[in-house]
């Protein structure tokens, strides 16, 4: 063997690093659980009304392996300074292509800094592990609804419509005057809101989520005449955006249990 040293030079190429451009709460918010389908002429949409124009960015997420995420988020700016609360107030659980939006507050970038010092300091969880307490969410007991049905393959309705883009303070009496029907006929989900002394969730008593729908007993005409009636027509500040209603699929076990009653009701006549 030879007593010579091989030296090897070991060379490093730098990656060059992209700072992303500061986010500033003052004029900008996140909008979480984003329909995949929905575009951002769907979110300026939204907020058109309130505002003559928003920029809005919906970063491309990646796809990792089979896992194909259900929903994406977006970032929009205000031509102004916002009143955060306000805005959440209006436009939160507002819903678009059938997924309700979360408006969130950006971080500042002295908070994502401090963020970031603590994200792997001492006593941090990554849960990443296989350790003792991990959670995974793959194991006994996990549950899953299955691959999500496209919109345009969905059952539609034949005495039901849905309406978007609702004021947030309309009742359920007024959608009875304006559509012409009773309140009976009249689903107006309300926001829901945090108790600050029992800090649950509770129906609020004045602001609805923004959508509606509306059934239509002894329908003379089709129900999707109905809908064209009255999609684009203005309620208070807002333009109406109204479809037929989908009928929302069972689920694997509500199908389940209905087969077996109907197995159980033709062994009885038999």
């Amino acid at each position: 063997m030879s007593g010579e040293t091989e030296t090897i030079e070991i060379v490093a190429q730098e990656t060059p690093i992209v700072e992303k451009p500061a986010l500033d709460p003052e004029t900008t918010v996140f909008i979480g659980n984003v329909a995949l389908d929905a575009t951002v002429e769907d979110l300026e949409k939204l907020f058109k009304d309130d505002y003559e124009s928003v920029e809005v960015d919906i970063p491309e997420k990646e796809h990792k392996g089979a896992h194909v995420p259900l929903s994406k988020h977006a970032f929009v700016k205000f031509p102004v300074t916002i009143d955060f609360d306000d805005i959440k107030t209006k436009f939160d659980l507002a819903v678009i292509n059938d997924r309700a939006i979360h408006i969130k507050r950006v971080r500042s970038p002295d908070e994502l800094r401090g963020a970031n010092r603590g994200r792997f300091g001492r006593g941090s969880f990554r849960g990443r592990g296989r350790g003792r307490g991990s959670f995974r969410g793959r194991g006994r007991g996990g549950f899953s609804r299955g691959p999500k049905i496209p919109l345009s393959e969905m059952e539609r309705s034949t005495d039901t419509i849905y309406i978007n883009n609702v004021p947030f303070e309309t009742t359920k009496t007024e959608l009875a005057e304006f559509f012409g029907t009773n309140e009976d006929s009249v689903v107006l989900p309300m926001r829901r809101l945090r108790d600050e002394v029992t800090r649950r969730s509770v129906p609020s008593d004045k602001y609805n989520r923004g959508m509606a729908f509306i059934k239509f007993d002894n329908l003379s005409g089709s129900i999707a005449d109905k809908a064209g009636e009255f999609d684009g027509k203005s309620l208070g500040d807002r333009t109406l955006v109204v479809d037929v209603a989908v009928v929302k699929p069972a689920l694997p076990e509500q199908a389940e249990d209905e087969e077996t009653a109907v197995d159980s009701e033709n062994k009885e006549s038999a």
